[in-house]
């Protein structure tokens, strides 16, 4: 953990003797927080899956909020990949089959592969 913040701390050192060359309005402080903010959140981000991801195989209410907590921010992280909705017509399966197949590719989740 502490060599992961020497490396965060010279990632943003390097990023703002990079950026204070170019301009000196900003405080050192402010653009070595500046350079480093990306990483430590991508850093927040994955312990945060893991602490859930850890509760979730839990049983009380420990374990019942984080499986809702990563089921919320997996179906998040599917609207927002999503590609363009379609209408039914285009999706239906052969012989007016409707389904979830057909269902998530209406909602631009799935590719028409049948």
């Amino acid at each position: 953990m502490k060599a992961l913040n020497t490396l965060f701390l010279l990632a943003g050192l390097t990023a703002t003797a990079q950026q204070s060359f170019a301009s000196e309005s900003k405080p050192l402080a402010t653009q070595a927080a500046e350079a480093i903010q990306p990483y430590a959140k991508k850093f927040g981000e994955a312990v945060d899956q893991t602490v859930h991801g850890f509760f979730a195989g839990t049983d009380g209410p420990l374990g019942d909020a984080a499986r809702s907590n990563l089921q919320s921010r997996q179906q998040a992280e599917r609207e927002a990949n999503r590609g363009t909705r379609k209408p039914m017509k285009e999706c239906i399966k052969p012989g007016n089959v409707i389904d979830d197949d057909v269902k998530e590719c209406m909602e631009g989740l799935r590719e028409k592969s049948w």
